[in-house]
């Protein structure tokens, strides 16, 4: 039912209800929503009618979208005050196929459809400005016992930008949410502050950015004046990946100075790394003092049931059929990190939706490849493997021996294990028998080493090898 047809139902005396009803909201809505959403919604039935329903039609999809979230009671509120009844209203897209023949609709219709369009550029010089992802939202995100404590921080982030938590420091392994919370918290901000600005960039961009900035040639100070201006004129800063700057004293110098001058103006910074502000062992002190100023959260690999609950999200959003059966079939075998998950989602869903076949574990196996479907590796495995090469029992790996060739074996299992299980350093702990900072302490160790110690290099290879067998 098109917005012509809305009209016709209405009848005069229900066209001029609404026009008491718009002119109502105009004083109560500002103009930029007014104009180009408030115009598109006509009543589908006459608005004296008795109901306890009332349905309102527009021609403008995004338009109801906009409504719908944050005008609903508004529009209740005035109806109610020009026909004195109190109806539930609901909004509907009917998209219209019939030409407005009266001058003055042709005029709003040319209006709106102008606003329609700025409003339209705004939003894609937004996004183009933002770096965000529109897949990236609070609602798409599927909240674990891995994530509930980050989640809940984001939230309160993005409900009240630079009044708590600023800054925000989200950390944890690759693939597992990170950059889904940080960037949910840039689309909540935008949808609910719009005149507030707002800008996500991964680490090595800021980096990369600068470095063009001092490479040129003329005038490099105008340049770096526009860069910086472009990073501290912003209300809410998402800084990806930051520990890829570490030991780039130039990169955090800027960072260092961007986040002094956003944090005393009130504005938000959110930074995610895939590891702890403690782990930062070449950052400096003064740097590494500010991302400890708010608060710091991690995300862990979902538990099992998370991750059948994640699968079942993508498939309620392509809107793709899928059994429960296969949903824990893909669930216990991509136990990694989340985006091993949706990669291998996304195949087999692909695979058939083309061929138009259901889709069975059977053929699921063979879509992923043999290859792919890997054994669920814990600590346990790790520990075992490292006791076998190193002719040590696990006891001695967990105990409290200090001897030069346990204490090698105890640190590449740490090491591996949190590199190929992807556990937090407290469930690492668990395992190991230690405090997290003995495993934080150890994994850094190993880390920092293998850049120069080829024996241990060849030793953690081999180790990684014999779980893998």
């Amino acid at each position: 039912m098109g917005m012509a047809i809305a009209n016709k139902n209405a009848g005069k005396a229900g066209e001029v209800l609404w026009e008491k009803v718009l002119d109502i909201l105009e004083k109560k809505v500002a103009q930029t929503t007014f104009n180009p959403w408030m115009l598109s919604l006509k009543p589908a039935q006459p608005l004296d009618e008795p109901a306890d329903v009332m349905v309102l039609a527009s021609d403008q999809a995004f338009g109801i979208q906009v409504l719908q979230k944050k005008y609903l009671e508004d529009i209740s509120d005035a109806i109610f005050e020009v026909t004195g009844v109190r109806h539930k209203i609901e909004l509907t897209f009917e998209p219209s196929d019939v030409k407005k023949t009266k001058k003055r609709a042709v005029v709003e219709k040319s209006e709106q459809a102008v606003l329609m369009e700025k409003q339209i550029e705004q939003l894609k010089q937004m996004h183009s400005f933002c770096g965000l992802n529109l897949k990236y939202t609070f609602d798409n995100f599927v909240v674990g016992e891995n994530s509930k404590f980050a989640y809940t921080a984001a939230r309160a982030v993005a409900e009240a930008p630079g009044q708590k938590y600023n800054p925000l420091f989200i950390y944890g392994s690759v693939g597992i949410g990170k950059t889904h919370l940080m960037q949910a918290i840039g689309h909540h901000v935008m949808t609910n502050f719009s005149n507030l600005k707002i800008k996500y960039t991964k680490a090595e961009e800021f980096m990369n950015q600068l470095i063009d900035c001092l490479k040129m040639g003329g005038d490099t100070n105008a340049r770096m004046k526009k860069f910086r201006d472009m990073y501290r004129s912003v209300d809410i800063l998402l800084i990806d990946d930051i520990q890829f700057i570490e030991g780039k004293k130039r990169t955090e110098e800027e960072i260092f100075n961007t986040f002094d001058t956003l944090f005393h103006a009130g504005k938000q910074i959110v930074f995610a790394s895939d590891r702890p502000i403690s782990a930062f062992s070449q950052t400096p002190e003064r740097l590494k003092s500010r991302y400890e100023w708010g608060l710091s959260v991690d995300i862990t690999v979902p538990d099992y049931e998370t991750r059948v609950a994640i699968i079942e999200k993508y498939a309620e959003r392509s809107g793709f059929q899928i059994s429960r059966e296969i949903s824990e079939f893909l669930a216990s075998v991509y136990d990694k990190n989340v985006r091993e998950l949706e990669g291998a989602y996304n195949r087999v869903s692909a695979w058939a939706s083309i061929k138009g076949e259901k889709l069975t574990i059977e053929k699921a196996k063979e879509v992923l490849g043999c290859t792919l479907i890997r054994k669920k590796i814990t600590p346990k495995d790790v520990i075992e493997a490292a006791a076998g090469y190193f002719d040590l029992t696990t006891s001695e790996i967990t105990g409290a021996g200090r001897s030069k060739e346990i204490s090698i074996a105890r640190q590449i299992a740490i090491y591996l294990s949190r590199e190929i299980t992807e556990l937090s350093f407290p469930a690492l702990a668990k395992d190991f028998k230690k405090n997290h900072t003995t495993i934080l302490y150890c994994w850094e160790k190993v880390k920092k080493e293998l850049k120069t110690n080829t024996k241990l290099e060849a030793q953690v290879k081999e180790v990684e090898l014999a779980i893998r067998s």
